[in-house]
């Protein structure tokens, strides 16, 4: 009797702690915040080392909102972190109006006591996340995996280029959080030379960043999406958001994070096949 009431009363807690976090976000986006892995516990502000929130992409012709959530996040979550997804619908999803509503969001968990704040994000997703962290202090942490919000070479060529020329002044304006980035060969939104452009610019502001460029056997736009990408980088991910101050020197070896080495651009000594990528005509 004792162990159901114990029970009972850590799953009320994460329902109240969700119900507590998923008021409404100012109107001009609809959007909404919701556990990414909903049958799991919260472990709330004070016990989880943070909070961490993935910020899905934007299609021209289906909702992202319904994808599913990356492999990775569920390494966080067993990490010691309370897992998050931020949600947005295709009409409403423009980069102004849901950075007003993620920042708005990250502020909410800050209030509620959650210590730290990481976002991730995948291609449009990234965009925010980055934006995000131009805008508030409050974001401690971003991860963002081929990072785009202007289109694919094939679609939209007229817009394709600004996938790096609108990156990067906003890595020259982050504010508090550290940067991870990801950038992966065969991805038709990405101009190329972002890895060495953005190392460059962070490490001249001084900020703490992990940029893993091109990392043999992950390919295309979604290669982050695939259980490779999650065995190669989980642990990294997590050893990054853990770390109160990422090396300089920072790198991503075996599966963790470690200084002095170099960068990821070898293959892991475990082949895996990657399973077919998901093909979109905009956003990621």
């Amino acid at each position: 009797m004792a162990r159901a009431q114990s029970i009972y009363a850590a799953l009320f807690a994460s329902v109240a702690i969700a119900a507590s976090l998923f008021c409404a976000a100012p109107a001009s986006a609809q959007t909404w915040l919701a556990p990414a892995y909903p049958d799991a516990t919260l472990r709330g502000p004070a016990k989880a080392k943070g909070a961490v929130i993935w910020n899905h992409g934007r299609s021209v012709d289906s909702e992202d909102s319904e994808a599913p959530t990356p492999a990775y996040m569920a390494l966080l979550r067993d990490g010691g972190w309370d897992a998050f997804r931020f949600n947005r619908t295709r009409a409403d999803d423009t980069l102004d109006a849901s950075t007003t509503a993620l920042v708005h969001t990250v502020e909410q968990l800050k209030g509620q006591g959650y210590r730290r704040v990481a976002l991730a994000g995948q291609s449009f997703g990234g965009f925010l996340a980055l934006m995000a962290a131009d805008s508030s202090d409050a974001v401690d942490v971003v991860v963002a995996t081929a990072p785009a919000a202007y289109g694919n070479f094939a679609d939209y060529y007229d817009s394709w280029r600004s996938n790096a020329t609108r990156l990067y002044p906003l890595l020259r304006q982050v504010r508090h959080a550290r940067v991870m980035m990801f950038f992966f060969h065969g991805d038709d939104f990405d101009p190329g030379g972002r890895g060495d452009r953005s190392r460059q610019i962070l490490a001249a502001r001084g900020v703490p960043n992990l940029i893993i460029d091109q990392p043999r056997q992950l390919t295309t736009h979604w290669a982050a999406t695939t259980p490779l990408f999650t065995r190669r980088f989980g642990s990294c991910i997590l050893d990054f958001l853990d770390m109160s101050r990422a090396p300089d020197d920072a790198s991503c070896d075996h599966d963790a994070l470690v200084a002095g080495a170099a960068p990821d651009q070898a293959s892991s000594p475990r082949a895996a096949s990657q399973g077919e990528a998901r093909r979109r005509p905009n956003g990621g």
